[in-house]
């Protein structure tokens, strides 16, 4: 069975994704999977070819069925969430915005108002130089982010077992919503990608509790660093507090963004390769076994 690595910060901007790139590029069989379906940034640093596409169909919305709908507002009444009304011949409406509850069916007498699946985004299946890339894409404003990244999650464990990869690498979304639980539930190892900041260590404590919880092992890779040992230290202890390991220290450096600008990852740096082969050797040696 494939081992599983999830790749989280506690904010965004905090380099995760380009961290999570490298990673993915210093590996060498490897299925990486962009879990932040509301802005799937893996694809635009990691080479890849297209070999599937399939559509999403997350929350169901009402429609009514006019031959049989016989005005009598049970659903308006029935709706909490303000998304049916009348136009001024007294058809009803039911509005993009639906929930999805499915209340209106229910109480509907003449049948006349069914559940069907509405479109929430896209799946994606790509080839890459050193395995595959499973990433999503969810439309503005759909909800059920969740379920598409369970979804995709499952599909690249499927497509895992079948190539036999041994590593699944996981681009979490920033933060600890309900997202981020979809992308740690059933993970082997967490590495926290924690920016050398106020801000950075905060997030990183609330993010590290989330991971306890989960009784989750879990890695620190400071970034951005250089600035200010006593923030440095802080997050040593926190890390060391929350059972945590520091794995490396990534300064910051000019030429790392310039080198995204070209989208070019750390693996393609010259002064970070060293640095990211440590970093995925430590990973795998700690889940052998």
């Amino acid at each position: 069975m494939s081992k599983q690595i999830a790749i989280l910060s506690g904010k965004g901007g905090a380099g995760k994704t380009s961290v999570t790139a490298a990673i993915i590029q210093t590996m060498e069989n490897v299925l990486a999977v962009d879990a932040d379906v509301n802005a799937s940034n893996l694809p635009i640093l990691l080479p890849h070819e297209n070999q599937s596409t399939t559509a999403y169909y997350g929350m169901d919305i009402a429609k009514v069925d006019y031959n049989r709908c016989t005005r009598c507002g049970n659903c308006l009444a029935a709706c909490q969430f303000d998304a049916i009304s009348t136009d001024n011949d007294g058809k009803i409406i039911i509005a993009g915005d639906c929930e999805g509850c499915s209340a209106c069916a229910f109480v509907c007498r003449h049948d006349a108002i069914k559940m069907e699946a509405r479109k929430g985004g896209d799946w994606y299946v790509s080839s890459t130089d050193n395995g595959y890339l499973v990433h999503a894409d969810l439309i503005p404003g759909e909800d059920n982010s969740g379920k598409l990244i369970t979804k995709v999650r499952s599909a690249a464990s499927a497509l895992a077992k079948e190539k036999d990869i041994a590593y699944i690498v996981i681009d979490g979304p920033p933060g600890t919503s309900c997202q981020a639980i979809s992308s740690i539930t059933g993970t082997d190892l967490v590495l926290a990608v924690v920016e050398e900041s106020l801000s950075g260590l905060s997030d990183y404590r609330r993010l590290a509790e989330l991971v306890q919880k989960f009784s989750i092992p879990h890695f620190v890779l400071i970034n951005k660093g250089g600035f200010n040992s006593e923030i440095e230290k802080n997050i040593v202890a926190a890390a060391k507090e929350f059972n945590g390991t520091i794995i490396g220290r990534i300064p910051f450096d000019h030429k790392i963004p310039q080198a995204l600008q070209k989208l070019q990852s750390l693996a393609d740096m010259e002064d970070y390769k060293d640095t990211m082969a440590q970093i995925v050797a430590k990973m795998a040696s700690s889940m052998q076994g």
